[in-house]
């Protein structure tokens, strides 16, 4: 950071910062002044509030500031924060007619936006307040307007991992329908297929919060190297303290099997590959042994094929495995 912007009051900041338009390095700069001091996130909160107050507001509508910050003080604010000198209320009094006209030239973002992978393709994006989720095919995230700036709340439908940007003043919350997970800044993986009882999340680094959404009571704390599941048909956190590879494979493409049944490999292969593969009766109990690296899935196939005797055809929706049986 040069001289000139050394001695910037984070503040001054917050107008772009809530529309969206603060650069990595400004955002940092109200990241760290968020964590330096509770005062600073509850007049934080207080920005985060009139921001809201001008989705409400017409374009052309006037403003009536002193009653706006009446209802500001009273509800928002708590009384050893009530000390803001003159000049923050006049700097959050001009964000309140900045945003406005934000909002009459159409530059506030919509009310809700949704980012969908392709069914049989991976995809990357990321979210406003520089978190990146890499979605699995045919899975999407969906968030409300405010992300990053009031809140930072998403809703998971299938399969995501998120690689969560540090911010202790805004918790990240995803909710998958009976569970939810919340983070502060972290990486992890949830998957909550709808047609499976389980909602798992893997953590890579950091620590977690599972719980169940009705009930945030009933949580597990999850940290690095261990597996939290929600088990849908008797509403049960529990926590496992170790993670399985071939949970995040269809992200790093490292397929690790423990003298596993083809069944069981066969789904991770499904999820990996994005393929539907069917398994003949006679040759699912079959056990493997084997780790796959960076493999294409017809390099996985013909090892399968050639370890166990296999027959492997296709017609055409899905690749088909049989034999003798093992």
């Amino acid at each position: 950071m040069d001289a000139e912007n050394k001695h910037i009051d984070p503040v001054g900041l917050l107008p772009k910062y809530f529309a969206g338009e603060a650069s990595a390095e400004e955002r940092k700069e109200v990241d760290d002044w968020l964590s330096a001091d509770k005062n600073n996130q509850a007049e934080f909160k207080a920005f985060a509030k009139l921001w809201n107050i001008t989705g409400t507001i017409a374009p052309g509508e006037d403003i009536d500031l002193d009653k706006e910050w009446q209802k500001l003080e009273s509800v928002v604010m708590p009384a050893r924060v009530r000390t803001i000198t003159l000049v923050r209320i006049i700097r959050i009094a001009a964000s309140v007619v900045l945003i406005s006209a934000l909002a009459f030239f159409g530059f506030k973002v919509s009310k809700v936006k949704t980012e969908k992978a392709p069914v049989a393709e991976l995809s990357t994006v990321t979210l406003p307040d520089g978190t990146l989720v890499s979605i699995n095919a045919g899975s999407k995230i969906t968030y409300q307007k405010g992300f990053g700036m009031t809140n930072r709340n998403i809703s998971l439908k299938g399969e995501a991992y998120f690689d969560v940007v540090r911010n202790t003043a805004l918790p990240f919350i995803v909710t998958t329908g009976e569970a939810s997970i919340k983070v502060t800044g972290t990486k992890f993986n949830v998957r909550a297929y709808k047609d499976q009882t389980e909602i798992k999340v893997t953590v890579t680094e950091g620590t977690v919060i599972l719980y169940e959404t009705r009930q945030p009571l009933k949580e597990a704390v999850v940290s690095a190297g261990e597996t939290g599941t929600f088990d849908r048909t008797v509403k049960v956190v529990r926590k496992q303290q170790v993670i399985d590879l071939n949970d995040i494979a269809w992200k790093t493409m490292i397929l690790d099997f423990n003298d596993a049944t083809l069944s069981e490999v066969a789904g991770v292969l499904e999820n990996t590959y994005h393929s539907s593969i069917i398994v003949d009766q006679e040759v699912q109990s079959c056990s493997i042994t084997v780790r796959f690296e960076d493999q294409e899935l017809a390099s996985v196939l013909k090892v399968l094929k050639s370890t166990l005797d296999l027959t492997i055809t296709s017609d055409g929706k899905h690749i088909i495995i049989s034999g003798n049986g093992c």
